[in-house]
């Protein structure tokens, strides 16, 4: 007999889509019944598999650094998604452009999270029905982008911050590494739009941490940055999808040419540092510099002495789990005026 549950369809695209999502599962999977899709792209399938481990279908690839082809993806993938997704009665996402464009075909709506201001969001902005975003992002600058403000809502914090409230360490995560402590390299999306050429400074970064001791958890993103760690001894590259959240808190500091690792670290205590590769960092990632609570530089050097006055501090649990009720509050309202609460 069919369920009479409303169908709530979660679409991963991107590694860090699975923890911040999975909150939101736990929170829904009892009331609704749950579809999910995943793109196949770096380690999003192997960590989805160990972190939530439902049934999901995978549907699409990433594209690489060319933008014609980027474009062309987002069509593709609407296409493969009508041969995929056929019930569902909403879509929540970490932006989605095929997944919001889809969902807008089907008269279905869609709840949309964000908080990267300087990606192209405006394609699928028109079609997300509802959107959240951290305050720290001038309001200004998310109407820009074609959202609407009586479909906006802004939280206290930052989007990390509603997963790793719920966050329990793994006690057995430093069994599959072969050293105790260690230091995170994780290198700059070099495919991404907004590098525009510039050249990875994880060769020069790694070079400095081995010259200094340190041992290293490298997390490469595609296959040829493995080259980067080739002759370092002390260089451990995971055979398998990690959970982010157990490789930040167990690490003494965490090096990342991108935003979320960093933002995932600074919010469970870690010495946070940043060497993200674009023109401009986020404003998420600008408030937590003013904070304090993260370093940037694209100065290897610089960085590697400052990891070595560094030094962890406890993680504000209760700060994150206020933020976290903050958006299971609104999000239920949300869910309650499409009538799917």
């Amino acid at each position: 007999m069919p369920s009479e549950k409303p169908i709530i369809w979660f679409d991963i695209t991107n590694v860090p889509h699975v923890n911040f999502l999975k909150p939101l599962y736990k929170l829904l999977k009892d009331r609704h019944d749950i579809l999910f899709t995943v793109r196949d792209f770096a380690e999003s399938i192997g960590l989805f598999k160990s972190q939530i481990a439902e049934p999901f279908i995978k549907v699409g690839e990433h594209k690489g650094q060319n933008r014609i082809r980027k474009v062309f993806g987002v069509f593709e993938r609407t296409y493969q998604l009508f041969n995929f997704v056929r019930e569902f009665d909403i879509k929540i996402s970490v932006g989605g452009d095929s997944s919001s464009l889809y969902a807008k075909l089907r008269r279905k709506p869609s709840i949309t999270f964000d908080d990267n201001e300087k990606a192209p969001n405006w394609r699928y902005s028109h079609f997300s029905d509802f959107a959240f975003w951290p305050e720290a992002i001038p309001i200004e600058d998310i109407l820009r982008q074609g959202f609407r403000r009586h479909k906006l809502y802004q939280y206290h914090g930052y989007k990390e911050d509603i997963y790793v409230a719920d966050y329990i360490p793994d006690p057995s995560f430093l069994k599959q590494l072969p050293f105790d402590n260690y230091v995170v390299v994780r290198p700059e999306n070099i495919q991404a739009n907004y590098v525009n050429g510039n050249r990875s400074l994880v060769p020069n970064l790694l070079q400095g941490l081995a010259n200094s001791g340190i041992n290293i958890l490298f997390l490469p993103r595609y296959k040829h940055d493995i080259d980067y760690a080739s002759g370092f001894k002390n260089v451990c590259l995971p055979d398998k999808a990690l959970n982010g959240l157990d490789v930040c808190y167990y690490s003494d500091a965490v090096l990342t040419g991108a935003g979320t690792l960093a933002r995932e670290a600074a919010c469970l205590g870690v010495p946070s540092f940043s060497f993200y590769a674009g023109k401009e960092l986020l404003t998420v990632d600008k408030k937590m510099i003013h904070d304090g609570q993260m370093f940037f530089s694209r100065d290897a050097d610089e960085l590697v002495n400052k990891v070595l006055k560094s030094s962890k501090q406890e993680p504000d649990l209760q700060r994150t789990r206020k933020i976290q009720e903050e958006v299971k509050g609104k999000l239920f309202q949300v869910l309650d005026e499409f009538g799917i609460a």
